[in-house]
């Protein structure tokens, strides 16, 4: 599957970071120290998050909604939330460690991990905040599959496309 990954930390390799610190470190007049490395690449990337909100500031033509399958220590559970209506409201819905929002070939998806398990995500956009709250309902009582939610939405992914260009 092509992924066109939005933000991430998923595969945060410290390693690879390395140099770019030591430069940043002399750049500033810091002094090199190896173990502020994990905090300074964490707070770089927070960083580029703030980016990436500020890139996608873009109202929908409607509501996101989020079908979630989420990881608890008792097994997985479905559920769903009017996330809101700028694209850049995705990019505020997560209580994960480490996370992935990306574009496949259709859809907008989130990935996230933590101490329970992993959650993940499919955005869509409803019509209105009536429809989307709707939607929510069936899928909090189980009245609606991913396919029905897919055909009742439409795709987030031409909207991400439109900021960033990607085929």
């Amino acid at each position: 599957m092509k992924k066109n990954i939005i933000w991430s930390n998923l595969d945060v390799d410290y390693d690879d970071w390395k140099s770019e610190y030591k430069d940043h470190c002399e750049m500033n007049c810091i002094e090199y120290d190896e173990s502020n490395l994990c905090s300074w690449v964490d707070e770089t990337l927070s960083m580029y998050l703030e980016d990436e909100r500020r890139n996608l500031h873009e109202e929908v033509d409607g509501y996101i909604v989020c079908m979630a399958t989420i990881g608890t220590w008792q097994g997985p559970v479905t559920g769903a939330k009017v996330v809101g209506s700028k694209i850049n409201d995705i990019l505020y819905d997560s209580s994960c460690d480490m996370v992935e929002w990306y574009c496949d070939r259709y859809n907008v998806k989130f990935e996230g991990i933590h101490h329970d398990g992993r959650n993940r995500y499919l955005y869509r956009v409803a019509k209105s905040k009536e429809e989307a709250d709707r939607l929510v309902d069936a899928i909090a009582y189980h009245d609606m599959s991913e396919e029905q939610f897919r055909k009742r939405t439409r795709s987030l992914r031409p909207y991400i496309k439109k900021v960033y260009g990607f085929k």
